[in-house]
Formats: structure tokens, sequence, C-alpha cells
């Protein structure tokens, strides 16, 4: 039987509903690996250099470091963990029900360190791409932007997991472009809209707390929008696997 799904337009609408699918059915466990690997991390970078501080080094030197290296590498290895950890729950909710626990990625010390790898060697290239003239840094976050869920979906190793984005996004970089600007901007603007609103309260802990809301939610939804990306990938591109697909986003 033919899928015709196979060659398919690749549909920023049909990636949204994805998303929201995947968090309607697991939203409170999202919720709480968001905690764990964005707001948790942000607190620890935002409150260790001034517990740890040392005397001798300024605190202007002490911030530039965290802004400049350590934030940026603690957000993104978070942001891969989440995304880990999403697509290997909507994976179990797809066709995973039935399967020893023995016989699904991610969930062993060595599938941690290897999603953890697979961190920081995107990481360090996209910084790399961004830090030599932007342009590189953008395609590149582009190009390997699902090798997390294809790690863990398919069960890759890090380098074919990197191979394996490539393909999948090839084409349509210039599509997902356009839908991650769209959602950024809105990010944005909700964003200023919550900044807006909790400075208005005038107490610090809430604008404190507030933005690390608002950071979280950010990383959440970006996070889901990835994984929601590589299966439409997966399903406009190859038809597969269709069955598995239409239950999860029935």
């Amino acid at each position: 039987m033919v899928d015709l799904s196979i060659g398919a337009r690749f549909e920023a609408g049909r990636v949204l509903k994805h998303a929201m699918t995947i968090f309607k059915h697991d939203a409170l466990a999202i919720a709480l690996l968001s905690v764990l690997f964005i707001a948790v991390p942000d607190a620890l970078v935002t409150y260790a250099p001034v517990l740890l501080a040392d005397e001798r080094i300024s605190a202007a030197a002490r911030n530039t470091w965290v802004i400049i290296i350590v934030n940026p590498m603690i957000a993104m290895l978070g942001s891969t963990l989440l995304q880990a950890t999403i697509s290997s729950r909507a994976l179990m909710g797809m066709d995973g029900r039935d399967r020893p626990s023995g016989d699904r990625f991610f969930g062993s010390f060595q599938d941690y360190l290897a999603v953890i790898a697979l961190g920081l060697v995107t990481t360090l290239g996209i910084m790399g791409g961004f830090v030599l003239l932007v342009i590189p840094g953008i395609i590149l976050s582009l190009a390997w932007m699902v090798a997390v869920p294809a790690m863990v979906t398919e069960r890759l190793g890090v380098m074919d997991a990197i191979r394996r984005s490539n393909k999948l996004t090839g084409e349509r970089r210039g599509e997902i472009f356009g839908l991650c600007v769209a959602a950024g901007l809105i990010g944005l603007l909700l964003s200023w809209l919550a900044t807006l609103a909790f400075s208005a309260v005038g107490n610090s802990l809430v604008t404190t707390i507030g933005g690390s809301v608002t950071q979280t939610l950010t990383s959440a939804a970006n996070a889901l929008l990835a994984v929601a990306i590589y299966y439409e990938l997966r399903w406009s591109k190859e038809g597969t696997p269709a069955e598995s697909l239409a239950a999860v986003f029935a």
C-alpha cells in the first residue's frame, strides 16, 4: 500500500498540532521535567556565583563569565535533556506501550551520557558558528534541530543522530526557519508582556520568580516544537511510521 504522506508539504499548522497534542497527553510530566532541567539549573547558575563568590574576583568579572560561557551552555544542555525526555515519553505513547523497558532508549545512565554528549557537540558547534559570523550558527541550529529526538526515537549514536537530523531537515530548513522566527516573535511578545506584569507588582522576588517561570515556559515550548518538527519531518518526507503517528496525533 502506498503511503500518500510521503513527499507531503511541511505544514506549520500540523507541527503546532503535534506539539499541543504531546503536551496535552503529558502536561504534568512535561511541566515537572521543565522545572528539573530548566528552572533549577537556571537558579543554580544565577545564584551560585553569589554564594561561592571569591572576594578577589570582581562581581562584574563573575557575571561576565556566567553570561558569556556558563549560562548558554547550561541552558542548551538543559534543553537537550528536556527534548530527550519529551521524545522518549512521546515514543512510548506512540508505539512503546507494549515494549519491554529494556527495549526503550533513554532511561539508563549510558543513555543520559549519550544525550549529554550530543548536547555538548551540538551546543559547542552552534555557539562557535554564532561567534564566527552568526549565519553559520543559524544554519547549524536549523540543521541539527531534530538531532535529539532522532537519537532517542531511532536509537542512534551521536554522529548518526547529527547526520540523521541533517538529512531530515534538508530542503525543509527554510520552512523550519520561518516557523521558528514566528514562534520566537510570539514568545518575545509574551515574555515582554509577562515582564511588564511582574514589574508592575513592584516586588523584586516576584519579578525574579516570574522571570524564571517565563524562561522555563519558553524552553518547554521550544523543546516541544523541536520534537513536533521531527515527527512532522518523518511523516512528510518518509511517511513513517504513519500508523503510529496517526494514533498519537489523532
